[in-house]
């Protein structure tokens, strides 16, 4: 089967890694060819390494975050209106290799780029449409066009729609065709797995972990926050390392200010995140929305139980008191309250981090992902 993926960036996200993932476990038994934005960046140099061809075309974005004023929004978003057409040119480009190639499936690897859609359209090609992402609830995202409008192109213009989760799903269902949108959780690298034994007692520094890009919509102000309150109350055997790139004045200035050098460390971008979990006993998601969850699932991988926000797909990976815990986004007193959990009864860190390992084995590998996804394709190729 030859397959032509469209990415719509090149740095480092979740998008990409999960794009990677399927690209893995596939490549060895069909052709891969990937279109991406510019010729430079993470994604461009993982792709080769796996010697997968690159076609390099720019396509503008009808989803964007709002700028500082409502004006600086609207004038950005006549703009991107009148730069999404350039996304037609560049599918023309593109036709002579989907013949060349004879791709079987074209399939877009996020919600903000269309121009995997109209080339499918140019060629009669089957278009599967990737939702990693809610955009206004997890990003802000605003679209340059009517929604309902946006949301139809979506419909008319694919043959398959997947979404991440049931959240993602279900604000779609009623903009496009049912039958064609589905479910299929994203995959997360078996270099996660790590079964853990240790059981902790009462005398133990619980060490908890928050992972991901610095910012506002992930939420690390408010862990932070919860730490000040858990050590107000007397606590001293916790630890918070807080990694990920991005800026962190913020958040140095708060930990500052909340005399928590000792318990709280921002340690960066961290590469080899599995290696650095081999020593963390529970992990946090504060995010706004998480679309699916990525660093929840692999924080489950690697045995630890997730004390995340009851938004977006999260709920989906936790099941409350099994293989971790929910809170109210936004009330930093009851993050603090599960934390304090974990810290008067460190023996649940085990059990219930095993229990997560075992979700996360059984529902979230690559491997259980390129299936689905592959069983999508070939459906789509046996009605064409």
């Amino acid at each position: 089967m030859n397959i032509l993926f469209f990415a719509h960036e090149s740095r480092m996200g979740g998008a990409n890694l999960s794009l990677l993932g399927m690209i893995d476990e596939l490549h060895q038994k069909h052709n891969i060819y990937v279109v991406v934005p510019i010729k430079k960046g993470f994604l461009v140099d993982e792709l080769k390494k796996r010697e997968i061809p690159v076609l390099y075309r720019h396509s503008f974005w009808w989803m964007l975050a709002p700028e500082s004023s409502a004006f600086k929004t609207s004038i950005k978003k006549m703009l991107y209106k009148l730069l999404c057409l350039n996304n037609y040119r560049c599918a023309r480009s593109l036709k002579k290799y989907v013949e060349k190639w004879k791709i079987d499936v074209i399939h877009t690897n996020s919600g903000v780029i269309n121009t995997g859609g109209i080339l499918s359209e140019m060629t009669g090609v089957s278009h599967v449409w990737h939702l990693r992402e809610f955009g206004q609830e997890d990003f802000g995202f605003f679209s340059v066009c009517n929604y309902d409008k946006l949301c139809h192109f979506i419909d008319s213009h694919s043959t398959k729609i997947i979404a991440i989760s049931q959240a993602i799903a279900e604000k779609f269902e009623k903009l496009v065709t049912k039958e064609k949108l589905q479910v299929v959780y994203n995959g997360v690298s078996e270099a996660n797995i790590l079964y853990k034994t240790e059981v902790k007692d009462s005398r133990s520094r619980i060490e908890f972990l928050m992972s991901g890009r610095i910012s506002v919509e992930k939420g690390q102000e408010e862990a932070i926050r919860a730490v000040a309150l858990l050590v107000k109350k007397g606590y001293r055997n916790l630890h918070l390392s807080v990694a990920g790139p991005g800026e962190s004045a913020v958040l140095e200035k708060l930990i500052a200010e909340e005399n928590l050098q000792e318990y709280v460390s921002m340690l960066g971008f961290i590469e080899n995140m599995p290696y650095l979990r081999k020593n963390m006993d529970v992990e946090l998601v504060c995010s706004v929305c998480e679309g699916f969850g990525r660093v929840t699932a692999e924080a489950m991988m690697s045995s630890n139980p997730v004390i995340g926000s009851n938004t977006g797909g999260t709920p989906e990976l936790i099941r409350d008191g099994e293989n971790g815990y929910l809170y109210e986004k936004g009330n930093v007193e009851e993050l603090a309250q599960k934390m304090e959990i974990f810290l008067k009864n460190p023996e649940k860190i085990r059990f219930m981090g095993n229990v997560a390992y075992t979700d996360s084995n059984s529902k979230f590998t690559r491997k259980r992902n390129a299936q689905e996804i592959m069983a999508i394709y070939k459906e789509l190729i046996m009605e064409s």
